[in-house]
């Protein structure tokens, strides 16, 4: 039988034949892969010994500690301040209450902060000794204030005349005494007294034909209050001793001219309350003693003249000398128990106020001289 196949066709059919037996073919073995090592046998479980116990935790350590605190601060400045300012009337008292405060705020947060507690402590203590200084001046003040003007106002009563003389505001005669007088016609069976006034340290005589009518005299304090009467006025008199504390404080001891200094010391202070300065002083002596004699001006207008001579008294036996004052003035609302006082003229008072100083000044007379 002839074979139709192309070369090509059997060159297909051998391949194929031969993949054919390839595939029939038996693969050469592989080499066997040597056995696996089995894994040794697990030794037995130790047994576990007992557990340690826990080790305690030591001493937690202290938390660090902080600065002091600004309430300590605080406490401690307004403390030093309220003591700086303590004697200074409430203002002292306020700073202190506030230290105080931020004292006790300091001493009761110092549990947190652990810190401040001697600044807290200081500053409270201060305070409270300021507060308790503040409080105690403040009570002297109280005190001290109404007794001291007692006092000034007892010193001035004595200075000024009082009850024994002429005051800035009161009765020219002292009390009791009156505008009025008595033996207005210098006859004698009224209480006029002798032509002339005497105390233990000075003596004056009145003018011709006057009188001495509502005397106020203390002789032991060397001062008088009287009213030198004539037929047509009553001219008031008024002599007073300056304590000595008093003139101590008004001219100093190492002063070259007592007088000069005595009225310079008196012309703001005491001057005007009898009237309005004239002029300059005017030199005189009393019983030989150098004098300064100080016009003034009275009355509502001014019209109404007034003299008031400063003389310091001879030195005693210790070397000690009193400041005199003499205010010689007319009285405008004194009557002599007949309408005089109404009567008499500006001029007329004036006269009279010229003839009793001229009188009193030409006449004085120191005790133990």
């Amino acid at each position: 039988m002839t074979d139709d196949r192309t070369p090509a066709e059997g060159t297909a059919d051998d391949a194929d034949r031969h993949a054919t037996e390839e595939l029939g073919r038996p693969a050469p073995d592989a080499p066997l892969a040597p056995p696996a090592q089995s894994a040794p046998p697990a030794e037995p479980a130790q047994p576990a010994g007992p557990a340690q116990p826990a080790q305690p935790a030591g001493p937690a350590l202290p938390p660090a500690r902080s600065g002091a605190s600004g309430w300590a601060i605080a406490a401690l400045v307004v403390g030093i301040g309220a003591f700086l300012v303590g004697l200074v009337p409430v203002v002292g008292l306020l700073v202190a209450l506030v230290g105080v405060a931020l004292g006790v705020v300091a001493l009761v947060r110092r549990r947190r902060a652990q810190s401040g507690l001697g600044l807290g402590v200081t500053g409270l203590a201060l305070s409270g000794l300021a507060a308790v200084t503040n409080v105690a001046v403040v009570a002297m003040l109280v005190v001290a204030v109404p007794v001291g003007a007692r006092l000034a106002d007892e010193a001035a009563s004595s200075w000024y005349g009082g009850d024994t003389g002429q005051g800035l505001d009161g009765d020219p005669y002292g009390p009791g005494q009156g505008h009025g007088y008595d033996d207005a016609d210098g006859d004698g069976d009224g209480d006029a007294d002798p032509a002339a006034v005497t105390t233990s340290c000075w003596s004056f005589s009145l003018p011709d034909d006057a009188w001495v009518s509502g005397d106020a005299t203390d002789a032991d304090a060397c001062a008088t209050s009287l009213g030198v009467a004539d037929d047509i006025a009553v001219t008031p008199v008024e002599v007073v001793t300056v304590p000595a504390a008093v003139a101590e404080g008004l001219v100093p001891a190492t002063s070259t001219d007592r007088v000069a200094d005595a009225v310079a010391a008196l012309r703001p202070s005491w001057l005007p309350g009898v009237g309005t300065v004239v002029g300059e002083p005017e030199q005189t002596t009393l019983d030989g003693e150098p004098a300064a004699l100080v016009r003034l001006a009275t009355g509502d207008d001014l019209g109404t003249p007034a003299a008031v001579v400063v003389a310091w008294s001879p030195a005693d036996a210790t070397g000690a000398s009193s400041l005199t004052l003499v205010s010689v003035g007319p009285d405008a609302d004194a009557d002599l128990g007949d309408g005089s006082a109404d009567d008499a003229s500006a001029a007329a008072r004036a006269a009279a106020t010229e003839r009793t100083l001229t009188s009193l000044t030409g006449t004085w007379h120191w005790a133990g001289r």
